[in-house]
């Protein structure tokens, strides 16, 4: 369970323009270039965790290490925040005030709920571990699909929004796998995925390896004959609302191969690209587009030290957006988060091009730092603003501190006026420290936003804040 108790400070806002900014979450990596600078604030906010528990079931500080058989995790629909109120705290969007009576100063935050009052009772509940033998989670649910270039980090129930019921298995055996997931079980067209991967020269080979269990490395036909991996992926919305008559079905499908070069437990060394197309079959953008992400992955663990490195680029034509189902998709469905009012199937796709890297360590699973940074560059300049997003973050065993901040960028591309620092630059930060073993936490967040003004570089309005709050945490393991 969790409770958190929120002290709010702020100076220098404008209280109307930031609450249409928070009213219309705004913009990071992998969002359309289309949007340029609307709603950054909003949407930092939200994508605060580049490393956090990836259920969602936090309030967003990142953990020392999630690689447990049995989550358990639920957290109270309430928020107490002092000071501002709702509309100047990005991490309180989507809850609404309540008239509990509260000290003055303070207001009691409820999380919305769907019809019947019911959805805030829906917790974690996950078993096995991703990518080992199986897995399996139910309820508030969050995982990404391969390598992440069509379902990257898809939650069902993003912070501020009612829980929803989500399912998601997914199996690996040395030679074939698959991974299924629904958003809602009870509105299954919504979101679904799914994905299967199987390497073709253990089949012909070494089939008799092709069934056992896998990250075992027990038999030594697999490390060669399991060098490629091939697999396909499709994901769709089948009622995606738009502002067309009816509902539009979304998709995308995709095909992924990868070389593992050195795949062992002490080192890896891996290679891929994966080959996608978007389509929609409504909305002001519903032309396909195809894309291509190549990318690469390595890691080393040795006495008790690990690192790990990965680095994408994706390059994709008109209609084509990477990471269409990321983890905000529950949200944008509705309301594109940056274009108040438009579902996300109706936000223009141009033509882009971008990256992503990463770079982790840790040590002996007590200490772990990481730095990932993104940027998304429309093909023509004339029809967006790049998204650059820069994420560093560490945590330790030791008080269970952790602790992450992240700075956005939107148009620094603009070669007649280049705005670095100036509309568009968001920058937010959140740490925790455990006071009482791993049960009471402190947290703490803070933002800056220089919130567009005007036409030129030099106007921008300045909304910062701080929060602080204690947080009970009983995890069943």
């Amino acid at each position: 369970m969790r409770f958190c108790y929120y002290l709010h400070s702020s100076r220098g806002l404008a209280p109307l323009v930031l609450l249409a900014t928070l009213a219309s979450p705004g913009l990071h990596a992998d969002s359309s270039v289309a949007l340029g600078t609307q709603g950054a604030l909003a949407r930092v906010g939200q994508t605060q965790d580049a490393l956090k528990n990836g259920t969602a079931a936090s309030f967003g500080s990142p953990v020392t290490d999630d690689r447990r058989l049995f989550k358990l995790r639920w957290r109270l629909p309430w928020l107490l925040v002092g000071g501002g109120g709702m509309g100047a705290v990005p991490f309180a969007t989507g809850f609404t005030a309540t008239s509990v009576g509260t000290p003055p100063g303070v207001s009691l935050l409820a999380e919305p709920v769907e019809t019947g009052g019911l959805s805030a009772l829906i917790p974690s509940l996950a078993i096995g571990e991703a990518d080992k033998l199986a897995q399996a989670q139910v309820g508030v649910i969050s995982s990404s699909v391969g390598h992440a270039t069509i379902v990257d980090r898809y939650t069902n129930s993003p912070d501020g929004t009612p829980r929803m019921i989500g399912a998601l298995v997914e199996g690996n055996l040395a030679g074939l796998g698959g991974q299924a997931m629904v958003g809602d079980v009870l509105d299954a067209p919504s979101f679904s995925a799914a994905r299967i991967y199987g390497r073709p020269v253990m089949w012909f080979l070494a089939p008799d390896a092709t069934f056992q269990p896998n990250e075992l490395d027990l038999d030594p036909r697999t490390e060669l004959t399991g060098m490629w991996v091939s697999g396909l992926t499709g994901a769709l919305d089948a009622a995606a609302p738009c502002a067309c008559d009816a509902s539009a079905l979304v998709w995308m499908a995709g095909w992924d191969n990868e070389g593992a070069f050195l795949d062992n437990q002490v080192v890896k060394t891996i290679l891929y690209l994966d080959l996608n197309a978007l389509g929609a079959t409504a909305g002001a953008a519903q032309r396909t587009g195809v894309g291509a992400h190549p990318g690469v992955q390595v890691m080393f663990d040795a006495a008790g030290f690990r690192a790990d490195l990965s680095g994408e680029m994706n390059f994709g034509t008109d209609g084509y957006q990477a990471r269409y189902f990321d983890r905000l998709y529950a949200l944008e469905r509705v309301s594109s988060l940056g274009d108040v009012g438009k579902p996300k199937v109706d936000v223009e796709r141009p033509a882009s091009w971008g990256y992503s890297a990463r770079l982790g360590a840790g040590f002996a699973e007590m200490i772990t730092a990481f730095v990932e940074a993104r940027d998304q560059f429309p093909m023509d300049p004339l029809r967006g603003a790049n998204s650059g997003q820069l994420t560093v973050g560490a945590s330790t065993f030791l008080f269970f501190f952790g602790g992450a901040v992240t700075a956005s960028q939107t148009g620094i591309t603009d070669y007649l006026q280049p705005n670095l620092l100036g509309p568009g630059f968001v920058v937010t930060g959140e740490g925790r420290v455990a006071l009482v073993a791993n049960v009471l936490h402190l947290v703490g967040r803070a933002w800056r936003a220089h919130l567009p003004a005007g036409d030129s570089p030099d106007d921008f309005i300045v909304s910062d804040g701080t929060t602080l709050g204690v947080e009970v945490n009983l995890d069943f393991l």
